[in-house]
Order: C-alpha cells, then sequence, then structure tokens
C-alpha cells in the first residue's frame, strides 16, 4: 500500500477557512471511516463538562466549526496516527537536463511583493 495524502477544508462565513493536509498509508475508504470517526468524537465534546486534569481532544470547547474542524484534524493526528503535512506553494522543483546531458536541479520561488502607495497629495 501507499501512502495517501488527504485534504480536508471547511469554509464558514466571513471568509473563514481552513485546509489541512494529512498522510497515512491507509486506503480511500479507511480514510473516510476514520474520518466519520473523527467527526463523532468532535460531536460528543458539544456540551461536555471537562473535569479539572482530564483533556479531550486541543481544548474542548465546542460550539462553531471551526472548532469542530480544529477537533477533527487533533483526533486523526493523535488518535489514529495520521501525520499533518505542510505544503510550500511558494517553492518547486524541477528536475531538468542540458545540452551536455547532465541532469541538473532547479529550484523556482515565488515572491509576493507589496509596496505602499501614497496616493494624497
Amino acid at each position: 500500500m501507499d501512502l495517501n495524502i488527504f485534504k480536508i477544508r471547511y469554509e464558514w462565513y466571513e471568509g473563514d477557512n481552513g485546509e489541512t493536509l494529512l498522510a497515512k498509508e491507509v486506503t480511500k475508504e479507511q480514510f473516510e471511516k476514520d474520518l466519520s470517526e473523527a467527526r463523532d468524537f468532535a460531536e460528543n465534546l458539544k456540551g461536555k463538562e471537562v473535569k479539572e486534569g482530564s483533556y479531550l481532544g486541543k481544548g474542548y470547547s465546542i460550539e462553531c466549526l471551526p472548532e469542530f474542524y480544529v477537533q477533527i484534524i487533533w483526533f486523526l493526528v493523535e488518535k489514529k496516527g495520521y501525520s499533518e503535512c505542510q505544503y510550500n506553494e511558494s517553492e518547486d522543483y524541477y528536475v531538468d537536463d542540458d545540452s551536455e546531458k547532465k541532469i541538473g536541479l532547479q529550484k523556482r520561488v515565488k515572491k509576493t511583493e507589496l509596496e505602499r502607495i501614497n496616493d494624497r497629495t
């Protein structure tokens, strides 16, 4: 079996959103089963009273979608053994050859420049 990467997202009102990449050597069907179990875990935290010293997930306040999302990710990483992946969209790597038939490696970095415009006279 190969390592698979799964993207989990949420979109909430006023532009609040999140996206997480999780990796594990599991089938798509197993991931979907684990995701459903994580959802059930998060839903069961709503309104739970937590005794001092006990710990349910990452925090335990569940009142809105972003909080459910954090609990779901926590459960998949901590209880199901998924790894959280970081993806840097600003860098790409290329394998290329030149005229001498040597293999070269290149890195392309995308830069964002911010410049303040003073339009007041």
